[in-house]
């Protein structure tokens, strides 16, 4: 799986809007797109790679040293995206790190 960090930095309100046209482009361009947190994205990396939906990427999209951004953007993210990507919760699915930088994923499949 390729990894990609094409990220923005600032505040929730300053990059909210950039975020939902970024992500809106890679779900018409992919018909599988999964989006994420973590603080460590190498290792997440690997840990999807394992996964039965063989991804083919993962770009990192947004950093933050807020906790609070970082699940406040992953569930805004996938609330506005519900009908295009296969997350099945809202945000929230997994433990967070103790240590930041956060980061907002995607994962993409053709």
């Amino acid at each position: 799986m390729e990894l990609k960090y094409n990220y923005w930095i600032g505040s929730f309100k300053n990059v909210d809007s950039v975020l939902k046209k970024s992500i809106s482009q890679y779900t018409r361009n992919y018909s599988k797109v999964k989006i994420g947190i973590t603080n460590k994205p190498e290792r997440r990396k690997v840990q999807h790679s394992k996964s039965n939906l063989s991804w083919e990427k993962m770009v990192v999209l947004y950093q933050t040293k807020s906790i609070n951004f970082i699940n406040k953007m992953e569930k805004n993210h996938i609330t506005y995206q519900k009908l295009y990507v296969i997350n099945q919760r809202n945000g929230g699915g997994g433990p967070n790190g103790k240590i930041g930088p956060y980061y907002l994923y995607v994962l993409l499949k053709k």
